[in-house]
């Protein structure tokens, strides 16, 4: 029996709302919160903290708006490329997955810098630097399709 790929509007709607949603849950924070305010406290462990960052991640390159648009959008067309490759090829609906996630974490950053040319950041757990549901996006997609890759990849399916 011939195995089917997921259709591609199943990535197309996952793309979609993870772009929504990020774009809803900084919208939401950018319009109730004051940047360097953090809810619950400061010294919470885990909080909402408004932040931006003009740079890319730990704020590297900040001060280059132009160039990290530029490069984040060159990046964001090839992680595509791959994606819609993939899904020609059949692959596997993990490394679509995990595609299609970094795919919608580079959307989510990108519009952020073409609009403002910063990214807003607003979770803050411990010590870690603030992120964004985009960035939990990417690093999700890259964790799933990384385990896809290493584990599954070329074994009988």
């Amino acid at each position: 029996m011939e195995k089917s790929k997921p259709t591609w509007l199943i990535y197309v709607a996952m793309f979609v709302a993870f772009v929504w949603l990020d774009r809803f849950l900084k919208n939401l924070v950018s319009s109730r919160m004051q940047i360097g305010e953090a809810w619950p406290s400061r010294d919470a462990f885990a909080a909402i903290r408004y932040t931006i960052n003009e740079g890319v991640s730990f704020s590297l390159f900040s001060g280059h708006p132009t160039a990290l648009i530029v490069l984040q959008s060159a990046l964001f067309i090839v992680i595509a490329a791959v994606l819609f490759a993939a899904y020609r090829r059949g692959m596997h609906a993990a490394l679509l997955t995990g595609l299609c996630w970094i795919v919608a974490g580079g959307a989510g950053n990108l519009i952020d810098r073409i609009r403002y040319h910063y990214v807003i950041d607003f979770i803050s757990v411990g010590s870690f630097p603030v992120w964004n549901f985009a960035d939990m996006c990417i690093v999700g997609g890259c964790i799933v399709a990384g385990v896809y890759m290493i584990f599954f990849y070329g074994r009988a399916q």
